[in-house]
């Protein structure tokens, strides 16, 4: 086998691996976001949380429980809108601003969304 043989197949070999990593990385925050949804559904639902300004959930109240799941929710979006800012050439920001709008559409009536002045809305 020639050296440039070995080349390709070790750039095809790194390219999979790279296409392999990213599917697991998608799948495990498919999971773990899906695994977090009966406790966000029901904080939402008692009005403890919504989805802010950004893209992300925030406290609507002074009430700070799980903050642990909110905060790992958090991070999942946050890994997510910048995989999407990248994939669309675009900033983080104007994505976490779309998220937020295309959030604030689907919730449910009687949860809460922030406005982009800050403010907290029941739909």
């Amino acid at each position: 086998m020639n050296i440039r043989t070995l080349f390709k197949i070790t750039l095809l070999l790194i390219v999979c691996l790279m296409v392999t990593a990213h599917a697991a990385l998608a799948d495990g925050i498919k999971e773990r976001m899906r695994d977090r949804l009966p406790a966000i559904a029901d904080l939402k639902a008692k009005g403890i949380i919504g989805e802010d300004n950004s893209g992300y959930l925030g406290y609507v109240t002074q009430t700070r429980v799980q903050e642990d799941v909110i905060a790992a929710e958090n991070k999942d979006r946050n890994a997510i809108y910048a995989h999407f800012a990248k994939q669309q050439n675009t900033t983080l920001q104007l994505v976490e601003k779309i998220q937020a709008q295309r959030k604030a559409e689907k919730a449910l009536p009687g949860e809460f969304f922030q406005h982009p002045d800050g403010s907290w809305h029941k739909k």
